[in-house]
């Protein structure tokens, strides 16, 4: 394929070299795995490639961008609703990963002006959100949300300066930056959740809006996460300023939020405490966005705590609060116990790409595979299970258990713009190097083109158990290359140019090393186990409401536990697109569908070229009657609608489907 032209070609090549030299120059704490410029990744083919290039093709390109921007450029709003400002930020970024992956020149055309309008926008004081001049004052410098939105702005800018050498977009993020660093800080504006101050702030159950830190219930967090971008900034421009500033940030956590829910995190590493225990409502996807920040002040300072700390509430979600998808939270938070309920409002899109960002970081700064296991299990189950198959737009939530098209159609809000951000950052999760070290974590089917050492993955994983890496670099090269061999897998086989590789063991990185040169092969064989799981402290979920509206959850006892069933670290779902045969596409699965968990599925045909496989068909009975059901990987049900036939209206609930079912007694 052609480059986009040769002058961003240049731009792309000297962005990430000038990044890559200053960044070290600001750390303590090296990156063990540094993620593969996005340039590098090419073809990526498959479902999965088909569902990326959904989200470039249709909708990124077919996104009404142009009355968002206008909407900042106008900057009249004063209200705290977040959904028309949380757009520019994240489409931004979006498209300038979208298109330098995928050499899309008329993305990165419509992306470049974008980008120059909103920058033009900007006011001389840094200012580049949406709300009215005539809202902000020198009390009030911003609105309740404008942080949480301009996080992604932040980020927007810095990864188009990275990714092309933009010096505009690094200007203006240091503008920006410089508003808040006028208007917060010592003996300034501070992000207070509510009215009260410490110590009268101590252990009080908030609700309603903040100034400066967005929804009150999240007790000061929502405005704590620049700590994130700015110290961002401070590895790409070396100015103490900033690095100050988001030390300083992350010092008063414990003080604004009235529960010291900073300082114990170290009771969450130490296994004693739970994250939900923080504070009465532990909102994920902010959290995960500080922690971010936390971990980037670990790799600037070297300081070990903020390290302990996110590893420690990384552990304990992953323990209790992660779905068997991958996916996480519970109605937007963390619950105690193991309480996660089917249905209703689970597994944000919002915390699914924060939390798929976290565990890439931790990744990268330990190299230890169990990130890498968990970033494939979110990324082969949920990811797209949440997109549309036919549009690309992303569901706010995406429960296990729930019904479709409903859903899918919303907006565009945060989540939408999560949705296609993470799709857009997913290549960059797939290789990293070190020197002369190379890391495969991910075995989607692709190519990687980097400067000395060049490969193609195919096998069309995982629909697929069989791997092939072609080494196709023009010269001889020493690497040690490591392969991710997923801990799910109890007996995996690797061959080099048809010699079987000794000693690969589950849950580590086998390393090969060698001059590699063209021609190389490596085959490798990922055995998938097919089972049943029984779901583990299943109970029966009561909801309840906070005063803020935000919903929680009690538990009860039941006997009635369900099973899903698991081909290696794909799982699969009754999906009544699929069961047609049923003559009842919007069947209560609880009630209605018992599944003899005695008999293993077989495989059967696709009912449709467009969805991922294998396919299986299983033993069932449907109100007593015995019948077969078909068994399709949830990461399909994106696709509402049935090949060939009318599509339902997009606000019913036209179809049900589960991956939780209940076994015949």
């Amino acid at each position: 394929m052609k480059k986009i032209i040769s002058l961003l070609t240049l731009a792309i090549t000297s962005g990430v070299m000038t990044f890559s030299s200053v960044a070290q120059s600001t750390q303590k704490i090296g990156l063990l795995e540094k993620p593969v410029p996005v340039s590098t990744v090419d073809d990526i083919e498959g479902f999965y490639g088909e569902r990326i290039d959904l989200n470039r093709n249709r909708y990124l390109k077919d996104f009404p961008i142009d009355q968002y921007v206008d909407f900042i450029v106008k900057r009249q709003h004063t209200e705290w609703t977040w959904t028309q400002a949380e757009q520019h930020g994240k489409w931004i970024e979006s498209a300038y990963l979208s298109a330098i992956q995928g050499e899309d020149s008329e993305l990165m055309k419509k992306a470049q002006e974008i980008l120059a309008k909103m920058i033009n926008s900007q006011e001389p004081s840094g200012y580049v959100g949406a709300t009215a001049a005539s809202y902000r004052s020198e009390s009030r410098p911003t609105r309740g949300m404008d942080a949480y939105e301009l996080y992604f702005v932040f980020h927007a800018f810095m990864t188009v300066y990275e990714e092309t050498g933009n010096t505009d977009a690094l200007k203006a993020a240091e503008k920006l930056a410089d508003y808040y660093l006028a208007h917060f800080g010592p003996g300034k504006c501070e992000f207070w959740p509510s009215n009260l101050r410490a110590p009268e702030n101590r252990h009080k159950v908030l609700a309603g809006y903040s100034d400066f830190a967005g929804h009150s219930v999240h007790y000061s967090w929502e405005g704590s996460l620049l700590c994130d971008p700015v110290a961002r900034l401070y590895e790409i421009t070396k100015k103490k300023k900033y690095l100050d500033w988001s030390l300083w940030v992350v010092n008063n956590i414990d003080k604004w939020s009235g529960w010291d829910s900073y300082s114990r995190l170290d009771s969450v590493a130490d296994g004693n405490l739970g994250v939900d225990k923080l504070q009465p409502y532990v909102h994920s996807h902010t959290f995960h966005m500080n922690f971010l920040g936390f971990l980037r002040l670990y790799r600037i300072t070297g300081d070990q705590s903020y390290l302990r700390k996110v590893k420690g509430a990384w552990n304990d979600i992953y323990n209790r609060q992660m779905y068997i998808t991958g996916g996480v939270s519970v109605a937007e938070h963390y619950e105690h116990g193991h309480v996660k309920p089917l249905s209703g409002n689970i597994v944000e899109t919002c915390a699914t790409m924060s939390w798929m960002q976290l565990t890439q970081d931790l990744l990268e700064l330990t190299a230890d595979t169990k990130y890498a296991d968990a970033m494939e299990r979110l990324m082969i189950n949920h990811v797209f299970a949440a997109q549309d198959a036919h549009t690309g737009v992303c569901r706010y939530h995406t429960a296990p258990n729930g019904s479709k098209p409903d859903g899918y159609f919303h907006g565009p809000d945060c989540c939408t713009a999560s949705g296609h951000r993470i799709i857009s950052l997913l290549p960059t999760f797939l290789y990293a190097e070190n020197g002369k070290e190379f890391y495969i974590n991910q075995y989607l089917s692709s190519k990687y083109n980097g400067t000395d050492f060049a490969f193609h993955i195919t096998g069309n994983y995982p629909e697929s158990e069989n791997i092939c890496i072609d080494v196709t670099s023009p010269k001889t090269i020493t690497k040690s290359l490591n392969l991710r061999i997923p801990a799910w897998c109890k007996a995996p086989q690797v061959k080099l140019n048809g010699k079987e590789v000794e000693n690969v063991k589950p849950g580590e990185y086998l390393t090969l090393n060698k001059k590699w040169q063209k021609g190389d092969k490596i085959e490798i064989y990922f055995p998938m186990e097919e089972k049943w799981i029984m779901r583990e402290n299943h109970s029966k979920y009561n909801s309840y409401t906070l005063p803020g509206g935000e919903i929680m959850y009690t538990e009860e006892p039941t006997t009635e536990i369900p099973y899903a069933f698991a081909r290696g670290p794909m799982i699969y779902s009754v999906d009544m697109v699929w069961n047609g045969h049923l003559n009842n596409d919007d069947l209560n699965l609880e009630r209605d569908i018992r599944i003899d968990i005695n008999k293993v599925p077989e495989k059967c045909a696709k009912p449709s070229q467009n969805i991922l496989g294998p396919v299986y068909q299983t033993s069932a009975y449907y109100k007593g009657s015995e019948v077969k059901v078909i068994l399709t990987p949830f990461t399909n049900i994106g696709q509402w609608y049935r090949d060939n036939q009318s599509m339902p209206q997009p606000w019913s609930d036209m179809f049900s489907y589960g991956i939780w079912l209940y076994p015949n007694k």
